[in-house]
This record gives structure tokens, C-alpha cells and sequence, in this order.
């Protein structure tokens, strides 16, 4: 009898997100990714192998840090928080063609995004932010009141 039984088999997805970079300096063998700080050369190599059949000849890191914004003598902060990650440089075995990039009028339904946004949500100045059809609800309920 065999050990074997349909459905009992564990399988592990990798819980990584490598985002990829367009960075046209580089040869046409080399590719960049952005990928979390905790990530290294050989699990680079390893991920891009099992995931994608890459051939990996070389892998090079850099790790870049966070960055906070500058408060300025008036109290205000200028800048933005940034988180830390890294950047890893892949020379591959052959050729990598980058997928195409996006087509401007498959995106038209995203432009108007912050429109979108702002209508649905109200922000006040330490609250958090309430979809704009609770507080109808809100003021239809302070009307019959």
C-alpha cells in the first residue's frame, strides 16, 4: 500500500514579494528587483529558480535604508516615511525581455481615483476617515430626531 493519498500532499507558496524594476542601463542579461531586507543571495537565486526556472549565474545585493522626514524649526515635518529594502541584481543565463508596460487606455477607469476617493471618505484632522454613506446615515438619523 502506498504512502500516497490524494489531497494530503503539503505545498508551500513562498511568502515573498519581489517587485521587478525597469532600469534600461543595465545589459540585457541583468534584471533588478526590489525585494524584502530579510532576503538573501541565495534565496534569491533559489526563489527565481523554483518560481520562474530562471537560470541564476550571479546575484549582487544592495541594502538600502529608511528614511524619516526633517522636522523643521516650525514643527512641521517635510518628507515622507519610507521603508528600508533591498536591491538585488540578477545576471541570468540568456536574455530577459521585460513584459510590456501597461496600455494608457486600459487605465482610464483609474483616473479618477483621487476624485473617487475623496467623495468617499471624509477626513478630519485626528479621526479616522468614515465612508461618506455613514454619515449620511448620520445626518438623516439627527433630521428625524
Amino acid at each position: 500500500m502506498s504512502s500516497f493519498r490524494i489531497g494530503f500532499k503539503k505545498i508551500y507558496f513562498p511568502n515573498i514579494i519581489f517587485r521587478l524594476m525597469r532600469t534600461p542601463t543595465l545589459p540585457p542579461n541583468q534584471v533588478a528587483f526590489r525585494v524584502p531586507p530579510n532576503i538573501n543571495k541565495l534565496d534569491i537565486r533559489d526563489y527565481l529558480f523554483h518560481v520562474y526556472k530562471l537560470k541564476v549565474v550571479d546575484v549582487r545585493t544592495m541594502n538600502y535604508g529608511a528614511k524619516r522626514p526633517i522636522k523643521k524649526s516650525d514643527g512641521i515635518l517635510r518628507g515622507k516615511f519610507t521603508s528600508k529594502y533591498k536591491k538585488a541584481i540578477v545576471t541570468l543565463a540568456e536574455d530577459f525581455a521585460y513584459p510590456p508596460p501597461p496600455d494608457k487606455s486600459e487605465l482610464e477607469h483609474y483616473s479618477n481615483r483621487a476624485e473617487i476617493d475623496r467623495l468617499r471618505f471624509r477626513r478630519l484632522a485626528g479621526w479616522k476617515s468614515r465612508p461618506q454613506r455613514l454619515n449620511m446615515r448620520i445626518e438623516m438619523m439627527k433630521k428625524d430626531s
